[in-house]
């Protein structure tokens, strides 16, 4: 007898564990879900971390219930094949907490280590729980004896599990998401939707800062979501506290996030400051005002008749000036949008523009006298610049020009030679039909009468 005990107290001096008589668990609790092969791992309410782990080749062999944690083993030997703790070999790894499953009091199944890491996240086992080694080493420094363990095959979420359970699971915030993502130009009501890691009969609450002080949107109810409208550009925070249903706390968790909203741009005018038609080769300065310059973006395009072709692409500046070189009928395009804008544009405006070529005089003819008196003369004039020119024949009477035959498609006016001696001024002048000026040229010829 006196050998036996010899034995065991040096087993038990080889292979210490924590005594049963530390105490129950400060309000911890295992969930190993076989559906998925995951073990979490909660504290005070608080999902503290999750495990992949490994369970048993079939259903069966991994029993399913509540259990506790009645027993925790440095360097456990593996006793069915006589390997000792510690021992590479061993299939129980260096760590081990022992369940109190089917009527076995912590020797038959546990959560262990392991010397076949590719097995974790598997069904390999004959009954036990599998973790990584440096895992398992990292739980078992935190959990107590007599945790409770519930083992199920479950497509619940953790915190499900644990709340059915009786176990009281603190909810957390994972995320707060609008249903258009900041910044956002979107002017109407925006879904607000609080997404929670862990809680059971989660109650939300939202809160916006309204400008130095936090107003509530809505108290706590069962609702994730909430519709809000900003009211002014600007940037907003959005806060939400979340709570379980029986938390005692004025919340258990809550989160912030920061929320920009921005007024569209829109183009009130395009302003030019030299009104169309316009001969080629003139600079015209393009304006464009929008709601509020100093915060959009403006892009210039031109379009020639056949295609669109970006001259000043989107910037700061609001003016361009232009300076067309063939004539011909042309678009303008303005296009404007914020600074924080996704789109390709807020809005835009096009005008019509046209642009054509001055009528230029080449010749006058006859350019010299002298001239009988009460002769008839044409006189004829030559001119470039398209085919829409147009003439006029004026006549210096004293200090006034009098306008002998007024603009029109003809480049002749025949003249007959005044009765009185004298030196005449005829002046031709000429332009395109299209030109807003008086004449794009002109001429002056002096005729001697004799």
């Amino acid at each position: 007898m006196r050998k036996i005990a010899l034995v065991f107290i040096l087993l038990f001096s080889l292979f210490p564990f924590t005594s049963l008589a530390q105490g129950v668990s400060h309000d911890q609790l295992i969930i190993i879900n076989k559906a998925i092969n995951r073990l979490a791992f909660y504290e005070d309410g608080k999902l503290v971390q999750t495990f992949k782990v490994a369970t048993g080749r079939e259903r069966s062999l991994t029993p399913e219930g509540k259990f506790q944690i009645v027993s925790k083993i440095v360097n456990r030997p593996y006793y069915k094949e006589h390997i000792p703790g510690g021992d590479p070999r061993n299939p129980l790894g260096d760590r081990w907490m022992g369940l109190n499953a089917l009527g076995t009091y912590g020797t038959t199944y546990g959560i262990h280590g392991n010397n076949r890491p590719s097995s974790i996240g598997k069904y390999a086992s004959s009954g036990c729980v599998r973790m990584y080694d440096d895992e398992i080493r990292s739980l078992y420094s935190k959990v107590q004896l007599y945790t409770p363990v519930i083992i199920t095959y479950s497509k619940d979420k953790f915190y499900t599990i644990a709340s059915k359970n009786g176990y009281f699971v603190e909810s957390k915030i994972n995320s707060i998401e609008f249903v258009k993502p900041s910044p956002s130009n979107q002017n109407k009501s925006l879904t607000i939707t609080a997404k929670i890691t862990n809680g059971y009969a989660t109650m939300y609450k939202f809160y916006i800062l309204d400008r130095t002080k936090w107003v509530t949107l809505r108290d706590y109810s069962t609702s994730p979501t909430v519709s809000w409208k900003p009211d002014k550009e600007g940037t907003y925070k959005v806060k939400v506290q979340v709570k379980s249903k029986n938390s005692k706390k004025v919340f258990d968790d809550e989160k912030m996030i920061s929320y920009l909203y921005f007024e569209s741009a829109s183009l009130k005018t395009i302003n030019l400051d030299k009104v169309s038609p316009q001969q080629n080769n003139t600079n015209i300065m393009i304006s464009a005002q929008s709601n509020k310059n100093q915060n959009n973006l403006f892009q210039f395009s031109l379009f020639d008749g056949k295609k669109w072709t970006v001259f000043k692409k989107y910037s700061t500046t609001s003016t361009f000036n232009w300076k067309p070189i063939k004539p011909g009928n042309y678009k303008i395009k303005v296009q404007v949008k914020h600074k924080l804008s996704k789109r390709l544009e807020d809005d835009s405006k096009v005008i019509p523009y046209l642009i054509y070529q001055p009528a230029k005089l080449d010749t006058i003819s006859p350019d010299v006298g002298p001239f009988t008196i009460n002769t008839p003369v044409q006189i004829t004039a030559d001119a470039t610049g398209g085919n829409e020119i147009q003439y006029r024949f004026d006549i210096l009477q004293g200090t006034q020009w009098i306008t002998l035959q007024n603009y029109s498609n003809s480049n002749t006016y025949n003249w007959n030679t005044p009765s009185d001696l004298g030196i005449y001024k005829i002046r031709v002048l000429v332009k395109n039909k299209i030109s807003i000026k008086e004449y794009d040229d002109m001429k002056e010829l002096t005729y001697t009468v004799q």
